[in-house]
């Protein structure tokens, strides 16, 4: 029977270190792969909320504005009524 050497040893060695080295970073690369997909989307997310909020705050000026047409109408409708009353009364 052989005796076990140093380089048998270092052998056996570099094959259990193979045999973990290489998959993990196999998996350290596509963990790294799908971070940098995770900041692109999360940079093109950031941009189109910051679009969304400013259309959400033009909409919120024009909702202001349909709300004082309508009742600036409100208050001609008022005023006409008033205006046919005195105009049928006589």
């Amino acid at each position: 029977m052989a005796a076990i050497t140093k380089d048998d040893i270092w052998k056996v060695f570099s094959l259990i270190m193979s045999v973990l080295v290489l998959p993990l970073a196999g998996w350290v690369w596509n963990t790294n792969v799908k971070v940098a997909e995770l900041q692109n989307d999360l940079g093109d997310a950031e941009q189109v909320i910051s679009v969304l909020e400013k259309k959400i705050a033009s909409s919120d000026d024009n909702a202001k504005n349909i709300i004082g047409i309508e009742k600036d109408i409100e208050y001609m409708k008022g005023s006409l009524g008033r205006i046919e009353q005195m105009v049928t009364q006589k």
